[in-house]
């Protein structure tokens, strides 16, 4: 797979989570395996912008009181499909990554 393909499907696969977490009025912090680049957000483009400027990062979600809700780990560089590397295994969580789980088995059968 060429390095531009799958950098495009890590980025389709987190903005569909960013969105579906906006779509829940949840806030986003991103973690860069060093400190919160962003906290608390509920902008997409302030979400999408602090991630990927390093290996991998955390999305921290909360609900719109600031309550933890959970978070899923992306790592970068591999196939690109599965960026999700791990999460946090609740109800709210495992409804938040529908759609991007849906989106990365067809991306994954589309590519591989």
């Amino acid at each position: 797979m060429q390095l531009q393909t799958r950098i495009n499907i890590e980025r389709k696969i987190v903005s569909r989570i960013v969105k579906d977490a906006l779509a829940n009025d949840y806030k986003v912090s991103v973690f860069d395996s060093e400190e919160y680049v962003l906290k608390r957000s509920q902008s997409y483009k302030a979400i999408m912008e602090a991630c990927f400027s390093t290996d991998d990062d955390t999305l921290v979600i909360r609900d719109n009181d600031g309550e933890y809700l959970g978070s899923i780990a992306l790592i970068y560089g591999n196939c690109g499909y599965d960026v999700v590397s791990d999460y946090t295994y609740n109800e709210t969580i495992e409804a938040l990554l529908v759609g991007a789980n849906k989106l990365a088995n067809k991306l994954e059968e589309a590519h591989c």
